[in-house]
């Protein structure tokens, strides 16, 4: 396989697990779990600064997660901007090919007219 295949693949795939994550992150479920954890954490009395930190450090790597999916959205709205840019652009050009066209014609019938 070409290397340039390969690292489309890798891509894809690093793009499904991070779409997946998200999804997880966002859901009732993850939330209902965290809740039930601090509950337990805090009613078994355990040592509440090894739960700040591994909070701390899962807000962390949650927030890069999130950045990530972010990075690749924000990737796809440029594409899309840039293909409306030259739609537009293709729109104005064939609306001017229009209008001298029909101004061509106006001349046309005016000399006819005469």
């Amino acid at each position: 396989m070409p290397r340039r295949r390969l690292i489309e693949m890798r891509r894809l795939r690093q793009t499904r697990l991070i779409d997946s994550m998200n999804s997880w992150v966002g859901s009732w479920g993850f939330l209902v779990i965290h809740v039930v954890w601090f509950i337990i954490w805090l009613a078994w009395q355990w040592d509440i600064n090894m739960l700040t930190m591994i909070v701390s450090l899962e807000a962390i790597i949650l927030m890069i997660l999130l950045l990530m999916a972010q990075n690749r959205l924000s990737i796809r709205d440029d594409l899309r901007d840039e293909a409306d840019l030259q739609a537009d652009l293709q729109s104005v050009g064939l609306s001017e090919k229009v209008l001298r066209e029909v101004k061509e014609i106006k001349r046309e019938i005016s000399k006819l007219q005469k």
